[in-house]
């Protein structure tokens, strides 16, 4: 295949498939009876993208935000990661930096402190999705869930990721295998440390208000 193929299929700490009945008995219910290995990432990918989008931490194990059913980029692409490995499809992490979308804020209060300090925090975010062998490399991110899209779409908001370059227009990723060294360092550059959980679960209320807006 053209491809080292199993150091894309490993389990890590928190690409955990091999220690999570949870996310082996589901992965197996949502590819049974999937005629080939295409049908099998798309019913693993839609699973993953519909769960919702939200704030959390960065060093989340894939059965964590399995059992919360929700998570940020880092979180639902480690665990779209963990379901296609456990379905034998090789899948690594791609990491690279983005610009904001200040749209995802408009539903909060915009006398929010914490609002206010997510936009002191810069333009620049780093992002995390996936790349999937399917013969060659093919990206995908889970990231946002349709309802949230269609509500930034309602705002006048694009759906395309305004991914930062360097001077020669050229975007640097970094592709990975095993991402949980990464993930604990930014997650030790974690801006807010103190009080996120009730940073992120106010903000989270917002995102659900964007949610519902897309719904309509």
């Amino acid at each position: 295949m053209g491809i080292d193929r199993v150091s894309y299929l490993q389990p890590s700490d928190l690409c955990d498939f091999d220690r999570s009945p949870q996310i082996r008995r589901k992965t197996a219910r949502l590819i049974k009876d999937a005629r080939n290995r295409r049908e099998k990432f798309q019913r693993i990918f839609n699973f993953v993208k519909e769960l919702p989008y939200g704030l959390d931490d960065w060093d989340l194990k894939a059965s964590q935000v399995l059992k919360k059913g929700m998570g940020m980029c880092s979180g639902k692409t480690n665990l779209l990661v963990a379901m296609l490995r456990c379905a034998g499809i090789p899948a690594r992490y791609r990491v690279y930096q983005i610009l904001a979308d200040d749209t995802l804020m408009k539903f909060a209060d915009e006398n929010d402190r914490d609002v206010e300090r997510m936009a002191e925090l810069g333009k620049m975010r780093d992002h995390v999705d996936c790349e999937v062998w399917m013969g060659k490399w093919v990206d995908c991110d889970p990231g946002r869930d349709s309802a949230m899209e269609i509500g930034l779409l309602k705002l006048g908001g694009s759906l395309e990721r305004r991914k930062v370059t360097d001077r020669y227009g050229r975007v640097r990723y970094l592709r990975l295998a095993i991402f949980d060294e990464w993930a604990r360092q930014r997650q030790a550059r974690r801006n807010f440390r103190a009080r996120r959980k009730a940073i992120f679960s106010r903000l989270n209320l917002g995102f659900e208000k964007l949610r519902d807006y897309g719904r309509m």
